[in-house]
């Protein structure tokens, strides 16, 4: 005898569940819509975590972290031995993509501070040789006087302003060095950093200006500059010789004359004469320099005449300022008379000379002096 059979579908299959009743067709449309939420957010979701994806890659190639551009610039350090005699590096701080560093000398205890430069090495990966060329550019279209270097790797250059601050830039590669030279840096101390880190980065070092020595203070002013000396006189500017004095009353002078190359010196107030010449078109040659020297020194004043080819007395004059630093704070500007005559004292406020100025037609007459009574004796010895 056969079991009869169990009617169809009595016991559904436990694994495909109960059959429910068949959904109406406005149900069906709010389950799509339902469906079609869920794939917007997660579409959205994709997006976005695309995005990130994408800007961290931009990233890694615009500023990469681990790339060699990026490690040359942190590597980038001088060799002591390299430097300036007697400099040291006083610190240095680092960035994504960056290095600086400050080195400074030995104070001289003159009051202008220890000489220091501050570096940086820069990396970047496009454009390198443009930030040079735009710098340069930059430096000319606000008056300083800008000088090609060629001879640092891929070149650069250096500049000088008005006060006689000093700025020094060159490529390598992808890497820019920039330096800056204060407190009476001269340009062997920021050409010889510059000479370190162009070693540092695989090139052969570059020049060095070699430094001018400096003259005996016989002016006794801030950067006065003193050409004589003890092995003959030199007649280059006649002209300005016959303005002076050949004796102050019973003190016997010394006249001579030199072009500006023998007379501005290496240190901050040479620079900045030199600036400005440049700055008018003008070589340190086309100064014309005269003094009247009391050889026994018993004399204490100094007594000069200059001219520049080519400039009025007023520009002649912006020379000497920035020579002799009579501008600034602490200094004291006033016109007074002496001898009948008018001129323009400069009282630079720390108790030493006392600098007085006349123009006499192109040329500028200088004396300087502590003594306000000397000062009128000279002056009455002028024309």
């Amino acid at each position: 005898m056969t079991q009869p059979r169990a009617p169809h579908n009595a016991y559904p299959n436990p694994v495909m569940g109960p059959a429910g009743p068949k959904r109406r067709p406005s149900e069906e449309r709010a389950a799509l819509a339902a469906s079609t939420r869920t794939a917007t957010q997660v579409a959205v979701i994709a997006l976005v975590v695309a995005g990130i994806a994408l800007g961290l890659a931009v990233w890694r190639v615009l500023v990469p972290s681990g790339s060699s551009c990026q490690s040359t610039a942190w590597n980038a350090e001088p060799a002591a031995d390299q430097l300036p005699d007697q400099w040291t590096v006083k610190g240095t701080t680092f960035d994504v993509n960056r290095r600086t560093s400050q080195f400074a000398g030995v104070d001289p205890g003159d009051g202008t501070g220890a000489p220091n430069v501050l570096a940086t090495v820069t990396c970047f990966p496009d454009g390198a040789s443009d930030v040079v060329a735009r710098s340069a550019q930059a430096a000319r279209d606000i008056g300083q006087v800008v000088d090609d270097k060629t001879d640092l790797s891929d070149g650069g250059y250096e500049a000088t302003d008005a006060s006689g601050a000093i700025f020094l830039e060159f490529r390598r590669g992808d890497i820019v060095v920039d330096l800056a030279a204060s407190g009476g840096a001269t340009p062997t101390d920021i050409e010889t950093v510059a000479s370190a880190y162009d070693s540092a980065l695989g090139g052969d070092g570059g020049s060095i200006a070699t430094p001018e020595p400096s003259s005996s203070d016989d002016l006794g002013g801030v950067g006065s500059p003193n050409p004589s000396d003890d092995t003959g006189l030199s007649h280059d500017a006649p002209e300005l010789e016959k303005l002076l004095p050949a004796k102050v009353g019973s003190v016997d002078l010394t006249i001579d004359s030199l072009l500006g190359s023998a007379v501005l010196t290496d240190d901050a107030g040479g620079r900045a004469a030199t600036a400005t010449l440049r700055a008018d078109g003008k070589a340190p040659d086309d100064l014309h320099y005269a003094e009247a020297v009391d050889q026994t020194q018993t004399l204490q004043a100094g007594i000069t005449a200059m001219a520049v080819n080519g400039l009025d007395a007023a520009k002649v004059r912006s020379v000497i300022v920035d020579w002799f630093q009579l501008s600034g704070s602490g200094v004291t500007r006033s016109d007074i008379t002496l001898a009948g005559k008018a001129w323009t004292k400069y009282d630079l406020g720390d108790g030493g000379d006392i600098y007085y100025l006349r123009d006499d037609g192109n040329a500028v007459l200088v004396i300087n002096t502590s003594d306000p009574s000397l000062a009128e004796q000279v002056a009455a010895t002028l024309p």
